[in-house]
C-alpha cells in the first residue's frame, strides 16, 4: 500500500516538491543529495511513491547483502528472514509516510551499512578513509544511522569472539575500529560547520538538533538508563511504539532467544578462555546500548529515528545461523522453530505496516472531504471574491465533534500514525487545501483577529455564522 498509494501525512504534505530541512538540521549530504537529483533529472525533487519506493527497497535489500556476507550467515532461510525483517520491520511503514525523503534516507542506511563493511573487513589502511567518508555522509542524511554503525561494528565482534579468534586480532581490529569510528564523527562534524558557514546558517532548534549529544552527567546518565529500559520494554503509546499488541510478546521471545544463545556462548568460551568469555558478555551487555543509541543522542526521539532496533533481530538470526553450524543437539527442532518465530514476527510487522497505512489512507480522504467542503462553503459566501482574503482563527484548537477520529484504530501511536484525525486534519491544512483540493486562496497572515469584537461574537466551525466576512477579510472561526 505504501508505495502503490499516494500518501500525504504532515511533513510530506508540505513536502511533494522538496527534500524538506537540510543543512539547518545537520543534513548537509541530504542537501547534496536533493542537489544531485535536481542535476540528474532537470524536473525537481517529487514526492514519488513507487520510484522513491522501490529505491528505498532496493537499497535495504543491499545493505541485508552486506550483512549477510559481513556475518557470514549461511543459511539461505535466514538470509531471506533477514531480508523479510528489514524490509517490514514498522520503521519502514513510518519512512513512507516521508516519501519525499525516503530513497535518500535508506541511500544513507545503506552508505552506512557499506562503512561497517568497510570498517569490519581485513582491507589496506586506505579503504578506511572512504570508509569513514560514506559514515559521515551516511550521518549528514540522518543522524539516526549512528545507532546502526555502533551495532554492526559490535555484532561482527561478537560474531568473530565466538569463531574463537585470536584476542591478540581482536584488541587490534577493535581499535582500528574506534578510531574509524571517531574518524566519522569527527568528517561529520566538520563539513556540517563547513556548510552552516558557507550558507550563513545556523543548526536548527527542532527536537533538540543543536544540542543532540551535547548534555550533562546526569542527563547522560538518566539517558542510559531510559536506552537500556527500553531495550528490554519498549516504548508504549508513543511516536516510537514498534510493538503494538502480539507484537510486543514476539519481541520479548526473540530477546530472550537472543539472551539464551549469548548464555550459551560465554559458557562455551569459558572452557577455554574466561577472558574471551567475559568480553563476550561485555560485549553483549553492549547490544542494548547499541541498538537504542539515538535515546542518547536525543531527548526526543520518534519512529523514524529507530532502525538500529532492528539490529537486535540480526543478532539473532547470526547466533542462530553459527549455532546451527557448531550444534547437533536438537538442530532441526530450534531450526524450525526460530523460522517459524522469525516468518511470524515479519508477517505480523507487515500487517501491522498495512493497519498504518489503512489509517492514513482513511484520515487522507477524511481530511480532503472535510476541505472540499469547507471550501465550498468559502466560495458560497455572499460577497466573496477570488482576491478575497481568507483567515483562520483559533485553528491550532480545532475541535470539531463531527470529525470521526477512528477510534478502532487509536492503538496505532507510531509516528506520523499516531494522530486521530481531527490532528490529521489540522496539519498544515492551507497547503493540504491548496495541493490536494486546488484550493489557492489569498491567505492573511497579518494581526491575530481573536481579539475583534465581531470575531468573538463568533460560533465555532461548523456552526451557522462560523463563517463570515469582516472588515473585508472571510474568517472561519474554529
Amino acid at each position: 500500500m505504501g508505495i502503490l498509494n499516494k500518501l500525504s501525512h504532515q511533513d510530506d504534505i508540505a513536502n511533494l516538491f522538496g527534500f524538506g530541512a537540510t543543512i539547518t538540521s545537520g543534513r548537509w549530504m541530504l542537501h547534496i543529495l536533493s542537489w544531485l537529483e535536481n542535476l540528474i533529472f532537470g524536473t525537481g525533487n517529487a514526492s514519488l511513491p513507487l520510484f522513491n519506493g522501490i529505491i528505498s527497497i532496493l537499497c535495504v535489500g543491499l545493505t541485508c547483502a552486506l550483512l549477510i556476507d559481513l556475518l557470514k550467515i549461511r543459511s539461505k532461510v535466514f538470509q531471506v528472514l533477514m531480508s523479510c525483517l528489514m524490509i517490514s520491520f514498522p520503521v519502514m511503514a513510518v519512512l513512507f509516510s516521508y516519501m519525499f525523503t525516503s530513497h535518500p534516507y535508506m541511500i544513507g542506511l545503506f552508505m552506512m551499512a557499506l562503512c561497517a563493511y568497510l570498517i569490519c573487513k581485513e582491507t589496506p589502511w586506505w579503504v578506511k578513509v572512504p570508509a569513514i567518508m560514506l559514515g559521515s555522509a551516511s550521518i549528514g542524511i540522518y543522524q539516526a544511522f549512528i545507532p546502526v554503525l555502533l551495532a554492526i561494528l559490535l555484532i561482527y565482534n561478537i560474531m568473530k569472539l565466538i569463531d574463537e579468534e585470536d584476542l591478540r586480532a581482536f584488541w587490534w581490529r577493535a581499535a582500528i575500529q574506534v578510531a574509524c569510528t571517531v574518524g566519522v564523527i569527527l568528517v561529520y562534524f566538520v563539513a556540517n560547520r563547513f556548510f552552516l558557514n558557507k550558507f550563513g546558517l545556523e543548526l536548527s532548534s527542532y527536537q533538540g538538533i543543536d544540542q543532540m549529544g551535547v548534555m550533562s552527567i546526569a542527563t547522560f546518565l538518566k539517558r542510559l538508563g531510559r536506552a537500556y529500559l527500553l531495550f528490554f520494554f519498549p516504548a508504549k503509546n508513543t511516536g516510537a511504539d514498534m510493538y503494538p499488541g502480539t507484537l510486543q510478546t514476539l519481541y520479548w521471545i526473540m530477546l530472550t532467544a537472543n539472551g539464551m544463545l549469548a548464555v550459551c556462548w560465554i559458557l562455551k568460551a569459558t572452557g577455554s578462555s574466561l577472558l574471551r568469555a567475559l568480553l563476550l558478555a561485555a560485549l553483549f551487555a553492549l547490544v542494548p546500548l547499541a541498538c537504542n543509541f539515538i535515546y542518547i543522542m536525543s531527548e526526543d526521539v520518534h519512529g523514524l529515528m529507530v532502525f538500529g532496533q532492528v539490529l537486535q533481530t540480526v543478532l539473532l538470526i547470526a547466533q542462530l545461523d553459527k549455532w546451527e553450524s557448531v550444534s547437533t543437539t536438537g538442530k532441526q527442532i530450534i531450526f524450525l522453530a526460530a523460522s517459524i518465530l522469525l516468518a511470524t514476527t515479519s508477517m505480523m510487522y507487515a500487517r501491522f505496516d498495512n493497519q498504518c497505512y489503512l489509517k492514513d489512507t482513511l484520515q487522507q480522504q477524511e481530511a480532503t472531504s472535510y476541505y472540499t467542503t469547507l471550501i465550498t462553503q468559502i466560495k458560497s459566501m455572499p460577497g466573496y471574491q477570488p482576491d478575497t482574503e481568507v483567515a483562520f482563527v483559533n485553528d491550532l484548537t480545532l475541535t470539531d465533534p463531527t470529525i470521526y477520529d477512528l477510534e478502532e484504530m487509536s492503538f496505532i501511536r507510531l509516528n506520523m500514525f499516531g494522530h486521530n484525525t481531527t490532528e490529521y486534519i489540522h496539519y498544515y491544512k492551507e497547503v493540504f487545501m491548496q495541493k490536494w483540493c486546488g484550493f489557492n486562496a489569498n491567505w492573511y497572515w497579518g494581526e491575530d483577529l481573536e481579539t475583534w469584537p465581531e470575531v468573538q461574537k463568533m460560533p465555532e466551525y461548523p456552526a451557522d455564522g462560523s463563517i463570515q466576512i469582516v472588515r473585508n477579510i472571510l474568517i472561519v472561526k474554529f
